[in-house]
């Protein structure tokens, strides 16, 4: 899917932004050494050193476009910004893209800008938000025959899974702890139960 204008703008003041003495030198939206007569002052950072402060704030501003618009591809807005989404073997869509970003581990949704869920003064209002339920998407996934077939879900989970250690369920209880957000308890169901309510099943776990 295409950025949106607001992304796509965010990235060129990003990705046209020179952040190699970001650290020591106030200048301007567009600051560029070429063109600053006091570049000389302080040596640059090296390009590891320039490329994390890149990183960094491309997903400050990932953070905040992804809660505005859920259709966000952070590895798009990413490169757009000019940062590289491989992995250091050079394969593409390295996670480490999305691991900067802070989600609900059931939902995908963005937190709320500037703040984690454990430090949200909403917190008991964002526990009585319904249930959740999966996207049409998901729901065309094929259903194990038999509807007694036992599998669990969360409160705000849109999958039933069929065991605890299957990856994409422990991907994201990693990736909530990692940044503080709330797990929600397993609760245990049926196929059959879990398709009644909304639910999808988990494409790793019935592929």
């Amino acid at each position: 899917m295409a950025l949106s204008r607001l992304a796509r703008e965010f990235a060129a003041e990003i990705n046209n932004h020179d952040w190699s003495d970001a650290p020591y030198r106030t200048d301007r939206a567009g600051h560029r050494r070429e063109n600053d007569p006091n570049a000389g002052q302080r040596p640059p950072l090296g390009k590891v050193e320039t490329d994390a402060v890149r990183m960094n704030v491309m997903w400050v501003v990932a953070q905040v476009l992804g809660h505005a618009d859920p259709n966000l591809d952070e590895f798009e807005f990413a490169e757009a910004c000019g940062v590289d989404t491989r992995t250091p073997s050079g394969r593409p869509r390295s996670g480490v893209i999305s691991a900067g970003l802070r989600t609900d581990h059931d939902t995908g949704a963005y937190d709320v800008p500037g703040a984690l869920a454990a430090d949200d003064p909403n917190e008991d209002a964002y526990d009585r938000r319904p249930d959740r339920v999966a996207t049409d998407a998901q729901r065309t996934r094929t259903w194990p025959a038999d509807p007694k077939t036992r599998g669990f879900t969360t409160r705000r989970g849109q999958c039933v899974h069929s065991h605890e250690q299957c990856p994409k369920y422990r991907y994201g209880i990693a990736s909530a702890e990692r940044h503080g957000r709330r797990i929600h308890p397993i609760q245990w169901t049926t196929t059959g139960q879990a398709h009644a309510a909304g639910k999808a099943v988990c494409s790793f776990c019935w592929s």
